[in-house]
């Protein structure tokens, strides 16, 4: 599942813990993995409360303890997949920050350097 939806307190949630952990204990849950795009915390998802990073993107949850684990190696029956880099949308490859740079800069530069 990818989350990448607006959301605000006067909305409901669109996964709280209690209804996914009933869903695994009931056997009618089939979410493997969840990426959390919108990172709002205990937001439209009620369990994204950890953050992920570049560098360690992947955490394990377990909707029955409700807890997080840290190593992928540890997962178990009913953990699902999950991340939520909360500064992902100012992430961006090396080379298209040079383009983009080297396109702009000559605009800025006539800007500054203008006489209006």
């Amino acid at each position: 599942m990818v989350n990448d939806i607006y959301w605000e307190a006067k909305y409901p949630r669109l996964i709280t813990r209690d209804g996914l952990k009933a869903q695994v204990e009931k056997g009618t849950s089939r979410l493997m993995g969840c990426t959390d795009i919108s990172a709002d915390y205990e937001g439209s998802l009620e369990f994204t409360s950890r953050f992920t990073s570049i560098e360690e993107p992947f955490l394990l949850y377990n909707p029955v303890s409700k807890s997080f684990k840290e190593k992928i190696s540890e997962m178990a029956d009913h953990d699902i997949l999950f991340t939520s880099v909360d500064h992902l949308p100012a992430e961006m490859p090396v080379e298209a920050s040079l383009h983009f740079g080297s396109k702009l800069l000559p605009f800025v530069e006539a800007v500054v350097n203008s006489k209006f």
